[in-house]
């Protein structure tokens, strides 16, 4: 993984991305006990080009490829890493990008969403593995729950939170019954 990270870095420190955060399962680990995950979620801010108002992944994808990186389906793999790239796609990933801490990966410095952003974007995405993290996340006291609820109220998943099966009732966020 350290592959990529350093691709990622060198993405941004050559102005092909403005920023990028990792979330997924690999965001979640640097708070949580691991879960399995097949690849790396890399949430980027992209500059469209200056003749066009369209976004693309090409200079991305040609950059990290120039670095190391090989195109497989959906991904681009470093290593055994497949680094899955996602642009930010709607407000709450934007802000969880502006957001994101400074960690270290081994020696590799990198950003990743907080807790409650991941928590929070797990909730709008919805899926059942995504309620079990925001459910692990809760249960190994990993998240300022009170941060989370005011990103519930803010980005109204409020009607999320009613499928996390230990959300606090002091946190009842008016779920619907």
């Amino acid at each position: 993984m350290k592959e990529a990270l350093v691709a990622l870095n060198k993405a941004c420190e050559s102005g092909v991305i403005d920023g990028y955060a990792i979330g997924g399962a690999i965001g979640a680990s640097f708070y949580i006990e691991a879960v399995n995950t097949e690849d790396v979620d890399a949430f980027v801010f992209l500059t469209p080009p200056a003749e066009s108002a369209l976004i693309t992944l090409t200079p991305l994808y040609d950059e990290l490829i120039r670095l190391g990186g090989v195109v497989e389906n959906e991904y681009i793999r470093f290593g055994s890493w497949p680094v899955q790239i996602l642009p930010a796609y709607k407000p709450l990933v934007e802000e969880a990008i502006f957001n994101a801490v400074e960690v270290l990966f081994g020696d590799i410095k990198t950003k990743v969403f907080t807790a409650e952003y991941l928590c929070a974007i797990a909730l709008d995405t919805g899926r059942i593995k995504d309620y079990y993290r925001v459910a692990m996340f809760i249960e190994q006291s990993a998240v300022n729950l009170d941060e989370l609820e005011v990103l519930v109220d803010r980005f109204e998943l409020q009607e999320r939170v009613r499928h996390v099966q230990n959300w606090p009732e002091k946190h009842n966020i008016q779920k619907p019954r």
